[in-house]
């Protein structure tokens, strides 16, 4: 009869492993939660990456025409904190005043919807038991004692906004100055094979993000000249408000000019449900006709994304990251592209791949 073999060493063993696999799922759990505290400051790192290199088109303007890349960034950041400043020196006092103006006038907007839903109801009395018998517009809005309440959150969330405006800008006038450390850690990263691959992924993105800048801005522009012009010609109440978010609408493809419908549609109806109305055509036949038509032809072939592609990558980063998320998904749809062309696509193909 031959002796039982010993199973103490194999036990010992598997002990030891998972001794070792209990650290590293904490660790690893440690880091995901680390990661979802600073998803904030990643996608502001990388929004002001994408401004950085939107910037170096005008820098490498100034550069073609004989000055040297320190005073071409100088101007350039000159140039950009400047027309901020301007636009918010033009635009600020107006809007706040507009915005002052419909919250003193929000009471009287309230009470005009609720009697034109009320109006509407009476002409249809069997959808009246889905009203619930009180005001619309009551239920949706919050009362003024939930509004007093959060004005402590908001002051908090002011100052925190402006600190984080203050470190984005510092970031940008960072990357701006000196892009080489950032292009230095990045191919670093890189095995020397991929080097190559790399810089082209890094250059195909650059102009992409470049190219949906440029359209952005044209476009923005033309949207709000147009929404201010019909909005005044309506009379809906603060036109210059509607017109300022119209303008970064765009930066949203496709979904941020329907968002930003949605005010002045609400409003249009303090006016009549005819202008109402009116005011949604105007705002789906712009949206399609800027969107479809014009944008496509401004951006060209600089981009070179499917519109699928942009459409899924503002869906998702919207519903994961909210407004930061959808205003980034654009350039993080360009990298995304371009380093999937670069480093998958053209990969020399292995022999069982042939």
């Amino acid at each position: 009869m031959e002796p039982a073999a010993d199973t103490s060493p194999r036990r010992s063993s598997l002990f030891a492993s998972w001794l070792g696999f209990v650290p590293a799922a904490a660790a690893a759990v440690v880091a995901l939660w680390f990661l979802e505290q600073i998803v904030i400051a990643i996608l502001l790192l990388f929004f002001a990456i994408v401004v950085g290199i939107a910037l170096s088109a005008p820098v490498g303007w100034f550069m073609r025409r004989g000055l040297s890349r320190q005073p071409a960034a100088l101007l350039t950041l000159l140039l950009f904190f400047g027309t901020i400043a301007l636009l918010g020196a033009l635009v600020i006092p107006r809007l706040a005043g507009q915005i002052a103006l419909l919250a003193n006038q929000l009471p009287d907007f309230v009470n005009r919807i609720d009697g034109q839903i009320a109006a509407f109801l009476g002409r249809y009395p069997d959808l009246a038991h889905y009203s619930g018998g009180g005001s619309f517009t009551r239920a949706v809005l919050p009362s003024p004692a939930e509004l007093f309440r959060g004005l402590g959150g908001v002051s908090l969330s002011l100052l925190g906004g402006v600190a984080l405006a203050i470190i984005f800008f510092s970031s940008v006038a960072y990357v701006v100055l000196e892009p080489r450390p950032l292009l230095r850690a990045y191919l670093g990263s890189l095995p020397r094979a991929y080097l190559p691959a790399g810089m082209r992924a890094y250059r195909r993105a650059a102009r992409s993000v470049i190219g949906w800048t440029k359209a952005s801005f044209v476009i923005g522009a033309i949207q709000a000249v147009a929404v201010f012009g019909f909005l005044s010609l309506m009379d809906i109440p603060g036109a210059l408000v509607w017109a300022a978010l119209a303008f970064f609408a765009d930066f949203i493809p496709r979904i941020g000019g329907y968002v930003m419908a949605l005010p002045p549609i609400v409003l249009a109806l303090t006016v009549g449900p005819m202008t109402a109305i009116w005011v949604g055509v105007y705002y789906l036949v712009s949206n399609e006709i800027l969107g479809s038509v014009v944008a496509p032809k401004i951006r060209g072939a600089t981009m070179q994304l499917h519109p699928v592609l942009l459409l899924f990558f503002t869906l998702a980063f919207a519903l994961a990251f909210g407004l930061l998320g959808a205003i980034v998904a654009t350039p993080a749809a360009a990298f995304f592209s371009a380093f999937y062309s670069e480093f998958y696509l053209k990969r020399p193909l292995r022999r069982s791949e042939r």
